[in-house]
């Protein structure tokens, strides 16, 4: 497998794996917050943002992690040797949020541009309305998109966390 993408809500551990992924295989990494988000948290412009993700699935290795703009996901997906889908519980996924906030006030998350603070009340919020919009919009799109012939061999869901956290430890199998 030399090009794996890995997508689930925020808070969900796709960091985590797609690192441990990463070491283990010799894959360059790319974490799509690190691209979407500039210095402070400020976004960047959708379509340069796109450019980049399209740029660096064109290459023969990767793992990416996170979603991105959805207008190039589907072309992502379909150059995936293989897509994992973390589909943990809803109310994991919000724990994590919590602690991820509070670990955020005393070290930023390493993917993350310079000066871009997450310990934040509108940051908090940001990361809620996201996980809401995935939950109640895209991963109906996503369940279908998944449904085409082309990703009957290439979409694992992952939907505990002990399965996530056995992935982590040691690796595809």
């Amino acid at each position: 497998m030399k090009k794996i993408s890995i997508i689930g809500n925020p808070c969900s551990g796709k960091t985590t794996l797609s690192r441990a992924l990463a070491e283990k295989y010799n894959l360059p990494l790319t974490h799509v917050d690190s691209i979407q988000f500039l210095e402070g948290m400020v976004l960047r412009e959708p379509n340069e943002t796109r450019q980049i993700l399209l740029d660096i699935s064109n290459q023969s290795e990767w793992i990416i992690d996170g979603l991105g703009p959805l207008k190039i996901i589907e072309d992502r997906f379909q150059k995936s040797d293989l897509v994992l889908v973390i589909r943990i519980p809803l109310w994991r996924n919000l724990i994590w949020l919590v602690k991820r906030q509070f670990k955020s006030i005393f070290v930023a998350r390493a993917e993350l541009p310079v000066h871009s603070q997450e310990a934040s009340l509108l940051q908090t919020w940001k990361l809620l309305t996201n996980i809401r919009s995935v939950q109640t919009g895209l991963w109906p799109q996503l369940d279908r998109i998944f449904l085409r012939d082309i990703y009957i061999n290439k979409v694992r869901y992952i939907k505990r966390v002990e399965e996530l956290n056995r992935l982590s430890r040691i690796g595809l199998s």
